[in-house]
């Protein structure tokens, strides 16, 4: 039992009450003066709870550092385990277009295999069934997308996804109307590797109208269908 300075104290003894001072309590009872104020003895109680366990305040700081590592460390890990998941999926749902829409926004070099053919250059558009390439010759190159059996990108490229869909429903054989407007010089590559120089004149419904070069010039026609790739001289 704890005796606190400065109180008084109500002795209840066989149905009798009455009230002591502290000075005949403290003769009276074998009781202990104490002078510190409670909120003082818990902080030393919870200090040397601390010393005990943990081996002071020293160590209490040492561990709640490597605590904090710890938990800088998991975070970190979880993170990039998220972001594995991440790539993981949008790999799963990728596609060709996608990726070809990927490689345009990198703006590098690629190798395109057409065929027997391959057209070295940067990606600079993405149409609903054609990729648009800056050659390195300085060639506009319009390739028909089924026809590309592999696009091979320089090392360093970085990640692709190809999660994405094409932006534009612009197709090639809706693109061949404007191109024959300015009547430049072209390349026609058919899909069975048959090739066609000269004057694109025109572009019908279904089928474009060249001037082949020659003395006379050489009317020739061949179907859209047929196109694999068409090359706008510089």
């Amino acid at each position: 039992m704890t005796w606190v300075s400065g109180e008084w104290t109500l002795v209840v003894i066989s149905g009798r009450e009455w009230v002591e001072d502290e000075d005949t309590i403290a003769r009276s009872l074998p009781l202990t003066p104490v002078d510190r104020p409670r909120e003082a003895r818990l902080d030393q109680d919870a200090d040397g709870v601390a010393r005990d366990l943990l081996g002071g305040t020293d160590a209490l700081d040492r561990s709640l550092q490597r605590w904090a590592a710890d938990a800088v460390v998991d975070e970190a890990a979880r993170a990039r385990i998220r972001a594995r998941w991440l790539r993981i999926q949008a790999e799963g749902d990728a596609t060709f277009a996608g990726a070809l829409l990927d490689l345009a926004e990198r703006d590098r070099p690629v190798v395109l295999d057409v065929g027997g053919h391959r057209v070295r250059g940067v990606l600079v558009g993405v149409g609903g069934d054609f990729v648009a390439v800056r050659s390195d010759q300085a060639q506009q190159v319009l390739v028909r997308t089924d026809d590309i059996v592999a696009v091979r990108a320089e090392p360093g490229t970085g990640e692709v996804s190809g999660d994405r869909s094409a932006r534009y429903d612009l197709t090639l054989d809706a693109v061949m109307g404007p191109i024959a407007a300015d009547r430049p010089d072209v390349l026609v590559r058919s899909r069975d590797g048959v090739v066609v120089r000269g004057e694109l004149r025109s572009a019908g419904i279904d089928v474009l109208a060249l001037r082949v070069g020659g003395d006379p010039p050489t009317p020739t026609w061949v179907p859209l269908r047929a196109v694999s790739m068409l090359v706008i001289e510089p």
